[in-house]
């Protein structure tokens, strides 16, 4: 017998389904107005020839002549292999010391102290500004002025100076010494990020895998390459691609502390990244129509090398077996 005016549902979980989209909506509003829509305009604009004195974007379509001049500009190129220094030098070391200390925070064989203390000290630039850490970081390793004869600076430059380095250094005009310095603070900054993301990863292993690995005579070697790597290679994976895309839109900090403006095409900087490059075109030349097409540029690479990261690195696998088939075989090497 049914019963009339009462919709049945296989599952009661169901009956909520229609609050679900309530709440995603100003997600999908949000999204629609200020990204999707800023991204198909500005693949439109990459094919047209507009500035700011034209006055539609549909008005001068030129195909492809966008692209070809960026890819022609020696500037376009010297921006990209700055980012991709500059991003190199931070992510690297970046990996790897917040890979050695989220191991150290959650090694339950050291009693370390004051863990959480440690944890917020390294995590705390994150949440600071850019421009304050430009300007603190220009304050420590900058020129300030020369009096009596005497080259003044930052604490920093003077404890380069008194190490033997030249008088006549002034260290944001040099292109390595400022790339060092910006590879450094973006370091600083993103360090304790990557950190906090992998001791959460940690944490999430199981207790029962590295309890069985040690009863088997495991080493902290052969936990640390078999075990801990293995499974935490999917946030790996999301740190990698997150830091890649972050930064390949690198522009705060290089352009606070090195890139230089150019309104007749000739600037070329050592730290002129390709988002600085982007803006250049967008707010000093004031042309849209090329930073767009280097805009979309950006947006291919990013894409073509995370997909490219996720088919080399991430492969999803059953752990709880193999694992330990290989954490068995090195404990009987060791």
């Amino acid at each position: 017998m049914k019963t009339k005016g009462i919709k049945r549902y296989r599952n009661p979980s169901q009956r909520l389904d229609k609050w679900g989209y309530v709440f995603i909506a100003p997600f999908v509003l949000v999204f629609l107005v200020f990204s999707l829509y800023p991204m198909i305009y500005s693949i439109v604009l990459s094919f047209t020839n507009q500035n700011l004195t034209s006055s539609g974007a549909f008005e001068n379509f030129i195909a492809i002549d966008n692209y070809r001049y960026i890819f022609s500009q020696r500037q376009f190129w010297q921006s990209f292999l700055n980012t991709v220094i500059i991003f190199a030098m931070n992510f690297i070391p970046q990996i790897v010391s917040a890979l050695f200390f989220a191991v150290l925070f959650t090694n339950k064989r050291i009693r370390l102290r004051g863990k959480g203390f440690f944890q917020f000290v390294y995590f705390l630039p994150n949440i600071l500004t850019a421009t304050s850490v430009a300007a603190l970081f220009l304050f420590l390793f900058g020129y300030i002025q020369t009096v009596d004869g005497i080259p003044r600076g930052g604490p920093f430059y003077q404890l380069l100076l008194w190490m033997g380095m030249s008088d006549k250094m002034r260290l944001f005009n040099e292109v390595w010494p400022t790339r060092i310095i910006i590879a450094f603070v973006q370091f600083w900054m993103w360090f304790g990020n990557s950190m906090i993301v992998y001791i959460s990863g940690i944490k999430g292993i199981s207790d029962e895998v590295f309890e069985a690995a040690e009863m088997d005579g495991a080493s902290a070697r052969v936990v640390f390459f078999h075990i801990t790597l293995p499974i935490l290679k999917p946030i790996m994976l999301y740190s990698l691609i997150t830091s890649l895309i972050g930064g390949l839109q690198m522009f705060d900090i290089p352009f606070l502390m090195g890139s230089v403006k150019f309104k007749d095409g000739s600037g070329i900087s050592g730290t002129l990244t390709i988002t600085a490059y982007i803006y250049n075109f967008m707010k000093v030349n004031e042309d849209y129509s090329i930073a767009s097409s280097a805009s979309v540029i950006l947006f291919l690479v990013s894409l073509s090398l995370s997909i490219l990261m996720y088919f080399l690195f991430f492969k999803p696998k059953d752990y709880s077996k193999k694992v330990m088939k290989k954490v068995r075989k090195y404990a009987k090497l060791d």
